[in-house]
């Protein structure tokens, strides 16, 4: 049986008429993709914006390392090395955000304890 059912579809190019039918069903719909420079697809009501380590007026950086940030990214897209700074205090040293992997969940500036430390 499952050798006729063969010869049918091959005969029939039953395979190939599903096909079409699918692109003549998806042809005349509206199209999904735009004009990317010229137009601009609806963001997220999450979205937050690019990142940006915010600085006091004195030119010293917000964050204080405590690595709130790094722990909460679901992405695991920020990387944080501290250091004791000379008065004291943990200061950054490097402080890292891999953007390709970014997901702009706003996760880390809710959970940064810092206020307006980030974007």
């Amino acid at each position: 049986m499952t050798l006729l059912k063969h010869a049918a579809r091959t005969f029939l190019l039953s395979e190939f008429v599903k096909a079409m039918w699918l692109t003549f069903r998806y042809m005349f719909r509206p199209k999904a993709t735009i004009n990317y420079p010229y137009e601009k697809g609806p963001l997220s009501p999450r979205f937050r914006g690019e990142h940006a380590l915010r600085r006091y007026a004195n030119g010293e950086e917000r964050c204080i390392a405590c690595k709130l940030c790094e722990a909460i990214c679901p992405a695991q897209a920020i990387t944080i090395e501290a250091a004791v700074a000379d008065d004291g205090t943990r200061r950054t040293t490097r402080y890292d955000i891999d953007m390709t992997k970014c997901i702009y969940c706003g996760y880390c500036e809710e959970a940064c304890p810092v206020k307006y430390n980030m974007c």
